[in-house]
């Protein structure tokens, strides 16, 4: 079998967010299916041979079913298990419309894993194999490990940057004194503490390398931006303007950081360094203005504007002026995908996806008083929090609108979710 190796990958930025500063790791919400994929291609992925501390295939199935491209074929339904692509006899799967099978193994390996996959394809006679790797994995970072197969298998078959290794950072609410800014796996495995506050927590942003979150903390009864470094646990605050200060965004070259103030009386962009300095006032005498996102070439700046009576979606350049209106109706907390062809906001309460070039507009979500998505790297999946009950739970969709889930979690009130860039090298 060909021989990829990804250990330095995995191990890479992903070890100093599961190593230093951390509370220990567990799994703080779940993916609970909401809405199937009833028009996406399916799929089989095989149950990996083999005895490890966790489900590979599974985890592999269910994270190309949530990226709503794809629909595994259940277990109970499967008419063979082959260990290898010499054992998949094609007309058994491609007499139940499968044209690709996942098969794999797991073996102990160095007080690790060794990972060793193959996609085959079922349309050929006897079946061809498209892609096969194998690679080691410490046995802490096996959910790492599966995730890496189902982003080497997802961008062979769709061309697209799979990102089933990424993160996510949220705040959760426990009462009315009790805050705490997690970070997890996409699928909210691995959930660990970055920091808790007796104070409010809100509005967590990744820097584009993934090793720094800005937020917004009430910790000294005031509202400020800080900056924190994962590897290494430090803080600096780099936004005290008087008033509130809110909203943080980093630029595409991690240089900068947008947010928001209200120290003239209404709320206004500014423009600071990421390690903080003197802010740079963008817009003025125009309503209140807030939360800023960047596009993905740094030249413009989205953000949430009552200029005009109600809450709308704008852009403007990054250095200010420029102005036009993107959202259309009411509108608000824009991000722009990776690609820039499309925005994720919330119009109406709820997700939607807005073609800037087109201007249609698309909903996504089915749920209640939603607020603060965010999307994956590759622009295939947005996560965002919405209302259930008298809980703020976390949503995830596909982009495309097929494929739903929610987020359960263990207790408290889920916020201001956040994706993370991506966090390895492939």
């Amino acid at each position: 079998m060909k021989f990829k190796s990804h250990l330095a990958s995995i191990m890479g930025v992903f070890a100093f967010l599961c190593s230093a500063n951390i509370a220990k790791a567990e799994s703080d919400v779940v993916i609970s299916v909401d809405e199937g994929v009833s028009m996406a291609q399916p799929i089989a992925v095989i149950p990996f041979k083999g005895s490890a501390n966790e489900d590979v295939g599974q985890i592999i199935a269910d994270d190309l079913r949530n990226s709503g491209k794809f629909s595994p074929i259940d277990r109970t339904k499967l008419p063979a298990q082959p260990g290898s692509a010499s054992e998949v006899v094609s007309q058994q799967w491609t007499d139940i419309g499968v044209d690709m099978v996942v098969v794999g193994q797991v073996t102990p390996a160095g007080g690790g894993y060794n990972v060793a996959y193959q996609l085959v394809d079922t349309l050929s006679s006897p079946a061809a194999v498209l892609d096969q790797g194998a690679f080691n994995v410490p046995a802490a970072q096996m959910r790492q490990g599966a995730h890496t197969v189902s982003d080497l298998v997802f961008e062979k078959i769709t061309q697209i940057r799979g990102a089933f290794r990424t993160k996510i950072a949220y705040v959760v609410q426990r009462g009315v004194s009790s805050y705490e800014l997690r970070v997890s796996d996409y699928d909210g495995f691995n959930a660990f503490t970055v920091v808790k506050s007796k104070e409010p927590l809100m509005s967590p942003e990744w820097a584009p390398d993934g090793s720094k979150l800005a937020y917004v903390t009430f910790e000294n009864k005031k509202a400020q931006v800080v900056v924190h470094d994962l590897r290494s646990g430090s803080r600096r605050v780099v936004a005290a303007l008087k008033g509130h200060n809110g909203a943080p965004a980093f630029s595409p070259d991690g240089s900068k950081i947008a947010f928001a103030s209200n120290q003239d009386g209404e709320l206004n962009i500014y423009v600071v360094g990421a390690g903080g300095g003197t802010p740079s006032k963008l817009t003025a005498n125009a309503g209140n203005n807030t939360e800023p996102s960047w596009s993905p070439d740094g030249g413009f700046i989205y953000f949430t504007s009552d200029r005009s009576g109600s809450p709308q979606v704008y852009r403007m350049s990054a250095s200010g002026g420029g102005v036009s209106n993107v959202g259309g109706g009411v509108s608000y907390a824009a991000k722009s995908s990776a690609d820039g062809k499309n925005l994720i906001m919330i119009a109406g309460d709820k997700v939607v996806k807005r073609d800037l070039t087109s201007g249609g507009t698309e909903v996504l979500s089915s749920t209640f008083l939603d607020e603060s998505p965010s999307i994956s790297p590759n622009g295939i999946m947005v996560i965002y929090s919405s209302t259930k009950g008298t809980s703020k739970v976390l949503q995830l969709v596909s982009a495309d609108g097929r494929f739903k889930a929610n987020l359960p979690g263990a207790g408290g009130q889920y916020k201001f979710p956040a994706w993370s860039p991506y966090l390895t090298k492939q």
